[in-house]
């Protein structure tokens, strides 16, 4: 495989004292390769999006990008990396 640009090591999310929205995510996307995300409503897609460009930390887990370890990185970091992802909103308005 490809080098990793995502790795998730037992990620978990949970918004507030609720109950996790994630649980345990393990994966890693290989550089150039093309991934669909798809699943009913409420399945966490929106979540794990977020996750993914950096809207939201993860509660728990390791989450590498660019093979740097960003789960607990500072809040100040995260501009640089952000700007090397690309998101595409379905309701770009």
């Amino acid at each position: 495989m490809a080098a990793s640009i995502v790795e998730f090591d037992r990620v978990g999310l949970r918004y507030g004292t609720g109950a996790e929205v994630l649980r345990d995510l393990d994966f890693r996307l290989g550089q150039g390769g093309f991934f669909f995300l798809t699943g009913p409503s409420g399945a966490g897609k929106t979540s794990l999006v977020k996750l993914l460009y950096l809207a939201q930390r993860p509660t728990r887990g390791r989450m590498t990008l660019f093979g740097e370890e960003l789960s607990h990185a500072a809040r100040e970091a995260m501009p640089a990396f952000r700007r090397r992802i690309g998101v595409v909103f379905q309701d770009f308005r």
